[in-house]
């Protein structure tokens, strides 16, 4: 079983063996396609979710600094070391899941 879990701002989880990973202003779509992934995933995530009107810098750099960091190509936030999608969030977790195998 699975330990993976959603991250609000502002909540921060003690860094653990799960992968971490940031989405900056995700859909509802998106998410729910996450949600589904992690529910068949054999591997663990913590997945923080930003979104642009929180407006917390501080927030944002600390929790991107040990994780994987995806920011929806809509977006205004850049972040250092991230990558920008459209359309193909899912593909990130797959090959993410598949560095583990």
């Amino acid at each position: 079983m699975t330990t993976s879990r959603f991250i609000t701002h502002p909540d921060v989880i003690t860094k653990d063996k799960n992968t971490s990973i940031v989405l900056v202003d995700p859909t509802q779509n998106e998410l729910s396609k996450v949600e589904r992934f992690l529910q068949t995933s054999e591997q663990d995530f913590d997945v923080y979710i930003y979104y642009h009107k929180n407006d917390d810098l501080e927030y944002l750099n600390s929790i991107c600094e040990d994780s994987k960091t995806f920011i929806n190509q809509g977006s205004q936030v850049t972040v250092t070391n991230s990558v920008r999608y459209q359309d193909n969030l899912m593909e990130y977790f797959e090959q993410i899941e598949k560095s583990f195998g």
